[in-house]
């Protein structure tokens, strides 16, 4: 988790380093690396977690073409503006117009939801079949974490369309709200095993 949470500091720092320096094209480049691994990082924690077996490669091999590609691209950047609050920055890996960029962001959207809906899938299954309720706060701190940094997301984008194409980061911004939801999840999981000694 504290992977995670570094990935998503990292992010931030890009926000700021592209609206404060003059080098836009590579800190865009460097925050889309950064959100663009989150899905991945916290698949692979939570199956390292829960003790399920999973090859690596199947986790990070969506996120390392993205990666592959944010580099290679010549001309990566489409567009970017700061704003007062948030980031717009759109690349030109993705396109609703160009067949190929319109597949390649699908996938990545299939990519960056489909992990996380089953990172939390994978919790609350594991909540149901555990019987310790001290246990069970643990694995409910994740789904948890990421309904609170994804739920006000969502309902901004709802209300405010144009806030989509700043996606990333608005949901960076909540995801205090994660970090927060995952500290008491340590927390507990501090005070189970203190408990067991």
């Amino acid at each position: 988790m504290s992977i995670l949470m570094i990935f998503l500091g990292l992010y931030q720092f890009s926000e700021f380093m592209f609206c404060t320096s003059s080098d836009v094209d590579i800190w865009m480049r460097f925050g889309f690396i950064a959100y663009s691994t989150l899905p991945a990082i916290a698949m692979h924690a939570t199956t390292t977690y829960l003790k399920i077996k999973l090859n690596i490669f199947w986790i990070y091999i969506v996120p390392v073409i993205f990666i592959t590609l944010a580099f290679l691209t010549p001309n990566f950047v489409k567009n970017g503006e700061c704003h007062s609050v948030f980031v717009t920055a759109q690349n030109t890996l993705f396109s609703f117009t160009e067949p190929i960029k319109l597949v390649g962001f699908s996938i990545y959207l299939l990519y960056y939801f489909g992990f996380i809906l089953i990172t939390c899938l994978l919790f609350i299954r594991a909540y149901f079949k555990e019987k310790n309720t001290k246990k069970q706060k643990v694995l409910l701190s994740l789904p948890l974490a990421i309904f609170l940094m994804s739920f006000p997301t969502f309902v901004l984008i709802i209300l405010f369309p144009a806030f989509e194409v700043r996606f990333p980061s608005i949901l960076c911004h909540f995801a205090l709200l994660l970090a927060v939801t995952a500290f008491i999840g340590a927390r507990y999981e501090h005070q189970l095993k203190d408990g067991k000694k």
